[in-house]
């Protein structure tokens, strides 16, 4: 589901990038796909990690949102990809950065109008990140508890 909500306002960002950033097509694409695989990486090493709540407070946050430690974590892989992975300067990356991310964080907090809780939150990001979440809980638990009873 995280990625039909990039997925629709995709033509909005390729505006911006040509516009605010100056890239062509070809690199606004590219720029697009590269922004979606990082934010969706990211937020799923976020979630995995435990730190549903911090995603959670930052969809929540609406316009505020860029104050959020997760945002800055999420912005930060992303313009480390876009440098490594595309081939941009920092400058380029930073640009890209501030005029994608917002406009994603806007479109999943308007998904349910800046309410969403965890199980929104866990169907968003998707089957796999939640089997593979689910996953590691259950070794933490498995492994908390088979220590309590050793």
């Amino acid at each position: 589901m995280l990625q039909e909500i990039i997925g629709q306002v995709s033509a909005q960002l390729s505006a911006g990038l040509k516009e605010k950033v100056g890239l062509d097509p070809d690199q606004a694409k590219q720029a697009l796909d590269l922004s979606k695989d990082s934010l969706v990486s990211s937020i799923s090493r976020e979630a995995i990690s435990g730190n549903l709540d911090g995603i959670l407070d930052m969809v929540n946050m609406g316009a505020s949102a860029d104050q959020s430690p997760v945002f800055q974590n999420l912005l930060g892989g992303l313009d480390k990809d876009l440098i490594s992975k595309m081939g941009v300067s920092p400058e380029i990356a930073g640009k890209i950065s501030t005029v994608v991310l917002p406009a994603i964080i806007k479109a999943i907090s308007d998904y349910k109008e800046g309410n969403l809780d965890i199980s929104d939150l866990t169907k968003m990001i998707g089957g796999g990140l939640g089997d593979s979440f689910l996953g590691k809980a259950g070794d933490l638990l498995k492994g908390g508890l088979g220590n309590f009873f050793k």
